[in-house]
């Protein structure tokens, strides 16, 4: 359902892109940065750091990653010695991409199979290669081998229902959560006015405790926390506190369209473990829409609201494919309501779910999300929801893709939905990969998996944390490079204010926990 944790949980978000899809940006801007960049003598005559720059670009876009990140790290202290700050940044950024996709694509297929064999030992070798050669299967090259997709053995289950119907713990946990649902549904309040009910109060603590000797002596660690936003269905959002307040720049931006506590941290001031606490409490509402259909008003086209929720944006892309099947999926339906319902049923019913490499999409690379859902039929929550909302905006239905958090289990998990607006309603909302989970329980009925997906149109249950409300918002205030992640944040964000090329939010996350306490 979720999101990233741990630096070793976010590679773990990852989808097949092609080669094209490569760190073209990054190329582009070296080449700006790099005038004749390949032309060795030019390179070499602007200095040695420029040299070693203009041959790890050639490394990268030959796909040798492995050279290249050793490229870059030896020109980074020759080019701020020549006072290169712009460039050195440039080889930051690109050695932090191909680390970021080394470990978001980490496996060779030896490794996939032998991981295939661990997680299921009966597996015939015939099964192993049907598995291992579907044209879903997510991959990257580099280093002149094909390297599979962290989350590969995890995805299997997704693809081959009986993997997840022989997996005892899988169906108890989805038969858990389909019978606690199915109660909410059971026991939605009566009546039109009842939109927000049965409140759920939560407290959140974020903890952040890395070891002094695992972050750099000098510079600026930036910091963003993910908290909670007032919207809608959530409010009274309090930051109870922070510890120390001292490095806490603003007051949270919790009326804000993403929630966001930034901190600042002086290295050099920094002699102990760093050390971080930030406690928060909110309320969350179920919602239950009763929408009548020939009553859902007139959008105002001119309107900010319908302006903004009806454009193309970052990876809610919007392209001929996509309006082409929007159409299809809604045929002659001229009522947003009914069309979103379609477009809602098209994706529960043939959008495989996937854990997807969120890392490794726009803007780090030229694909997009709801592009690739398009293209592909597969994506995980906030892609599924990312293709949802493109769709519903290709039909002039605004629409967006909200989220942060679901406590489904009791504590915080990344998780993304959607929400189309209606003139007389508000912000509608709907979960398609929650919706999907209907057909995850072996046992259920065919009445209790229609409940279920009905529930998750125009429904929600209050075990929620909204952060954002869209994908793709700037961090307040803005990341100085790529943050990364930066499509959605559901953990940490961090920034180090001189250019290294490593990834140091490793250790942030490494030693970064979120816990919650239902406390009312």
């Amino acid at each position: 359902m979720g999101g990233m944790s741990r630096m070793a949980v976010a590679a773990k978000r990852a989808a097949s892109l092609s080669a094209a899809g490569r760190f073209v940006s990054v190329i582009l801007l070296l080449c700006i940065l790099l005038p004749g960049s390949v032309a060795p003598a030019q390179a070499a005559q602007a200095g040695p750091g420029r040299a070693l720059a203009s041959e790890a670009a050639r490394l990268e876009e030959q796909g040798q990653y492995t050279q290249a990140i050793e490229q870059y790290s030896r020109a980074l202290p020759l080019l701020l010695e020549e006072g290169d700050l712009a460039l050195a940044k440039a080889c930051s950024e690109s050695s932090r991409s191909l680390l970021i996709i080394q470990e978001t694509y980490p496996y060779s297929l030896k490794e996939i199979k032998e991981l295939i064999l661990q997680a299921y030992p009966v597996a015939t070798e015939e099964q192993i290669t049907l598995w291992t050669t579907a044209e879903t299967l997510h991959q990257w090259t580099y280093d002149g081998e094909t390297h599979y997709f962290s989350d590969t053995v995890a995805n299997l289950k997704y693809r081959y229902l009986d993997l997840m119907f022989a997996d005892e713990a899988s169906q108890a946990s989805y038969g858990k959560l389909l019978e606690d649902v199915l109660a909410i549904a059971a026991g939605q309040p009566d009546g039109a006015l009842s939109t927000y009910s049965h409140p759920a109060k939560y407290r959140g603590i974020h903890t952040l405790s890395v070891p002094r000797e695992e972050l750099p002596r000098t510079g600026t660690l930036r910091l963003w926390l993910p908290v909670p936003v007032n919207t809608g269905a959530q409010a009274n959002t309090i930051i109870e506190s922070v510890t120390p307040e001292k490095w806490m720049k603003f007051p949270a931006s919790i009326d804000q369209d993403i929630g966001l506590a930034y901190l600042e941290v002086p290295l050099e001031e920094l002699t102990e473990d760093l050390f971080i606490q930030l406690a928060f409490v909110f309320t969350h509402y179920e919602q239950h829409y009763y929408v009548d259909p020939a009553a859902t008003g007139e959008y105002d086209r001119d309107s900010e609201l319908y302006r903004r929720y009806t454009r193309p944006s970052e990876n809610t892309e919007i392209n001929d494919e996509i309006i082409a099947m929007a159409r299809q999926i809604a045929g002659d339906e001229p009522n947003p309501y009914l069309a979103a319902r379609k477009i809602y049923d098209y994706i529960v019913e043939n959008v495989t779910y996937s854990l997807m490499p969120h890392t490794a999409f726009h803007p780090r690379t030229e694909m997009r999300e709801s592009t690739y859902v398009h293209r592909h039929q597969q994506g995980d929550c906030g892609a599924q929801s990312m293709y949802f909302t493109a769709m519903c905006r290709a039909l002039g239905i605004p629409a967006r893709t909200t989220g942060g958090w679901q406590l489904f289990s009791g504590e915080f998990s990344g998780h993304f939905w959607a929400e189309f607006y209606l003139p007389n309603y508000g912000w509608i909302p709907v979960d398609t990969s929650f919706g999907q989970l209907a057909y995850y329980q072996k046992e259920a009925s065919a009445e209790d998996r229609k409940a279920f997906i009905d529930f998750c149109f125009a429904s929600q249950d209050a075990m929620r944390c909204v952060v954002q409300k869209d994908t793709d918002l700037p961090l307040i205030p803005r990341a100085q490079g790529m943050v990364f992640l930066p499509l959605a944040i559901q953990m940490p964000a961090a920034e180090y204010s001189q250019p290294s090329g490593e990834l140091w939010e490793a250790s942030v996350l490494d030693h970064w926990t979120l816990s919650c306490e239902k406390i009312q």
